[in-house]
């Protein structure tokens, strides 16, 4: 690990520092590993001991070459003509009196910052130099361009001064990448003993002195640590660092994804001061994981101290990702095999008792005890990207710790286009009572709903079946579960039901299940769906005066239909069933009728995903 009083001369930012003053301004740094080194700090060497005739507002910029201005200059430009910048780091070493004998001493000036060179350094030949009040007017040019302009001594001519720099570049390279290796492993130490996100941010922490934190890609705080005294709210600096999130994106084939290692001063409510902050993506494969947050303990902050938290963010972040895909691995295993286990109970699917045992084991399942399914939907849970499956993956996460309770065991699983939550109801010592097993149900089926409707939106639903012993009771609470979740869709009964509720259902299960119950049901159904009407379902009409206990003036508002038009229905519907629907016989014909098919519906739909569990195998 560097020792905290190392020091990396350099910045690696290519363009000119400016004026830091604004708080809503942001910019994209490259990398200190390039071998760049400040302009000011070259002005420290003998051979560049000169007088600064202009541009000392760009002295942070960094240069890596120098090169003579022949071989620099281009060919005569047309007005108009766009210049290439292919001089970016470069100083140019020219004679003074290239400026001094120019026509427009600003030409040349102009010329070179446009094509993005460093630093312009004016060298008297031995031979004659030219006179220094000829340089005022590149000197202005350079203070407008912000591009410094050094009067170098005799003795540095480009052989000396390119060696110079070369030297300084290399050596400021291979400082560099020594302090980017003691990063390196030092925070690879921490990945590889797998402590974990808060780790990896306490050991940053540690390398950087600052506060560190970790974001995910929505904006959400996964770790924060401090170093020496309490420092910013990390609350307060997420809340501001959420705000800006859509500014640190850019558009690429379609999707968003970071900029790169950003810099934002951020002004703080609480104190009304500025924060200083370093944020580096955490990106693996292409997708954004998160951010990497480095909170200066200062503002504005040394440049010495920002050179090093560069490197340590650029490592630090690479590595924190590597750790959130390897945490991510795991905990989706996890729920894969516990999705796995969940689906084989509700469906029945085990090879064998010794199957079921063995993986009931394994997950803490009590074979003895009593349980009781629950299944929730909600048009949030509908995949539709990957945002919709991390949204699942979390709801099954927050549904299984709703009310953890002793020597009770829950666990929930993404089961096709809604959340299967298994609750054990008792341990199944034979004193179980019924009611109290339907009350604690139904008690619990309204705090997973109250928990996770601010996640899930005001249409979520909570269906729940009847408690049940060991995994056979699972498998026939699901199917209980999924009927009254059918069925609840069709009555618009209440958000928060179970198959208790539902309970005329219940008591027709096996007349719906009969040939003589769907062949009654599809006799009086069908001789009200063969009168077509251009004002609505003859069907429909009836249901809603047998709703309305035979009230016709009520039945006609609820169907907004008027009075008159609703008797005109009414007695089609009793010729098309050669029966008086005002008879309290025949409104409960229908009303049987439709329950049994509504009943039929929703079991039928449900055949084909389910079958009956195979007793011999659920036992235990």
């Amino acid at each position: 690990m560097a020792h905290p009083q190392q020091r990396i001369d350099g910045t690696g930012d290519t363009g000119d520092t400016g004026d830091t003053g604004d708080t809503d301004r942001y910019h994209c740094i490259d990398g200190d590993g390039d071998g760049r080194v400040p302009i000011r700090a070259l002005l420290a060497e003998p051979p560049l001991r000169g007088r600064l005739l202009g541009g000392e507002a760009g002295l942070g910029r960094t240069v890596s070459w120098c090169l003579p201005l022949s071989e620099v200059r281009l060919p005569a430009v047309a007005d108009g003509a766009t210049l290439p910048r292919d001089l970016s780091g470069v100083a140019v070493h020219l004679p003074t009196t290239a400026l001094a004998g120019a026509e427009e001493p600003g030409r040349l000036v102009a010329e070179l910052d446009l094509r993005g060179a460093a630093a312009l350094l004016a060298w008297p030949p031995p031979e004659g130099p030219g006179p220094l009040p000829e340089l005022a007017g590149a000197a202005r040019a350079a203070d407008e361009a912000r591009l410094p302009l050094l009067l170098l001594c005799v003795e540095a001519d480009y052989r000396v001064v390119s060696r110079l720099v070369g030297q300084k570049a290399l050596a400021q390279t291979s400082h560099v990448l020594e302090y980017s290796a003691r990063v390196h492993r030092a925070l690879a130490e921490v990945l590889a003993r797998g402590s974990g996100i808060p780790a990896m941010v306490r050991a940053v922490a540690g390398l950087a002195r600052c506060p560190v934190m970790v974001m995910d890609a929505d904006g959400e705080t996964l770790a924060y640590a401090r170093f020496g005294s309490p420092g910013p709210d990390p609350g307060e600096i997420g809340g501001l660092l959420a705000e800006r999130l859509p500014e640190l994106r850019v558009p690429r084939d379609g999707f968003e994804t970071a900029v790169g290692l950003i810099e934002l001063d951020l002004r703080r409510e609480s104190s009304s001061e500025v924060t200083h902050v370093m944020i580096a993506p955490i990106v693996v494969g292409g997708d954004l994981y998160g951010r990497l947050v480095l909170i200066e303990a200062s503002c504005p902050p040394d440049e010495h101290d920002l050179a090093q938290h560069r490197v340590i963010a650029e490592h630090g972040a690479t590595l924190t990702g590597s750790e959130m895909l390897r945490q991510r691995s795991i905990r989706a295993a996890e729920e894969r095999a516990k999705g796995d286990f969940v689906e084989s109970l509700v469906h029945g699917r085990f090879a064998d008792p010794h199957e079921l045992e063995a993986r009931a084991r394994h997950h803490g399942f009590d074979v003895a005890g009593r349980f009781a399914v629950l299944a929730v939907t909600a048009a949030a849970l509908l995949p539709t990207g990957r945002r919709d499956e991390r949204r699942a993956a979390a709801v099954t996460r927050i549904a299984q710790a709703v009310e953890p309770m002793a020597g009770r065991w829950t666990m929930a699983a993404a089961v096709g286009t809604f959340v299967v939550v298994i609750r054990q109801i008792s341990d199944g010592d034979g004193h179980a009572d019924p009611l109290t097993e339907q009350d604690a149900v139904a008690h619990f089926a309204q705090q997973l709903h109250r928990t996770l409707r601010p996640h899930l939106g005001d249409d979520v639903r909570v269906t729940s079946g009847r408690s049940g012993h060991g995994a056979a009771g699972v498998a026939a609470s699901y199917y209980e579960a999924r009927v009254a979740m059918g069925l609840a869709r069709h009555t618009g009964a209440s958000p928060v039901c179970g198959y208790d509720d539902l309970r005329v259902y219940a008591a027709l299960r096996e007349v719906a299940g009969s040939q003589e119950g769907r062949a009654f049901a599809r006799e009086i159904l069908e001789a009200l769906r063969r009168v077509h009407s251009q004002t609505g379902d003859l069907e429909q009409v009836v249901i809603a005066y047998i709703k309305s206990a035979g009230n016709l003036n009520a039945a006609a508002r609820m169907l907004k239909l008027h009075r008159n038009t609703m008797l005109y229905k009414l007695d089609r519907a009793s010729r098309a069933l050669r029966m008086d629907i005002r008879a309290a016989d025949t409104q409960f014909m229908v009303w049987l009728a439709h329950h049994i098919d509504t009943l039929a519906s929703v079991t039928g739909a449900l055949s084909d995903e389910l079958s009956p569990p195979a007793e011999d195998v659920l036992a235990v």
